[in-house]
């Protein structure tokens, strides 16, 4: 039970479980016995599948970090828009009891558009880097497979980061693309509904003064 609770708050606000999981990955990674530990298997490889992994793993961080920043923040920034012009156009919908309802959601949606724009920008933010440089060729010099390894394992838990928050940003842009669009269909029959109770007051007077002269 307190797995799926635990569920639904990351997909009810996946910001903030992005920055608890983010934190506690940079407090492991800070740990260097803790990597020494984790990184004991990667030991097994050789030197050259070591630095092979090492160049795949800076290329996966940039293509989530592209990723990331251009279609999220590019995504979030029109819907935001979208949210906005209907809390806007929920104002001017005539004697509409549920205008209040509708701009309070819309808020909703464009907070966590915003969200994933926020989230979307952590990724022009660097991240450390490791397997780089030339503290990198001086350890490798030294440490020689034991530091490659750890270097691996400290680079892949960097490109976690990197995924959790691409994931945080794909889940509050989904999140404020359901509620507007919740919004949106209750706002259509709601005034379907409204529109036809009208007519049909319109009709019943017209039949009563019919009836009457």
């Amino acid at each position: 039970m307190k797995q799926y609770a635990y569920r639904a708050f990351e997909e009810a606000l996946p910001l903030f479980a992005f920055l608890r999981n983010k934190r506690k990955i940079m407090r492991d990674v800070s740990n260097k016995a803790l990597v020494a530990e984790k990184s004991t298997p990667y030991a097994e490889l050789d030197e050259g599948v070591l630095k092979d992994r090492i160049k795949e793993e800076h290329e996966r961080a940039t293509k989530i970090d592209e990723k990331t920043s251009k279609f999220t923040l590019g995504l979030s920034v029109s819907l935001t828009v979208l949210a906005a012009a209907s809390g806007a156009l929920a104002k001017f919908v005539p004697e509409n009891p549920y205008a209040g309802l509708v701009s309070i959601a819309c808020g909703f949606a464009s907070i966590y558009m915003l969200l994933a724009g926020v989230t979307a920008l952590g990724a022009l933010k660097t991240l450390a880097v490791y397997g780089y440089g030339t503290q990198h060729a001086l350890r490798q010099k030294s440490g020689g497979v034991l530091y490659l390894s750890q270097a691996l394992y400290a680079q892949e838990r960097m490109n976690v980061v990197r995924h959790l928050r691409n994931e945080a940003a794909y889940q509050s842009l989904r999140n404020g693309f359901l509620v507007l669009l919740v919004v949106l269909i209750g706002s259509v029959v709601g005034l379907t509904i409204q529109q036809s109770d009208s007519d049909t007051i319109r009709n019943n007077t017209a039949l009563e003064k019919a009836d009457e002269s």
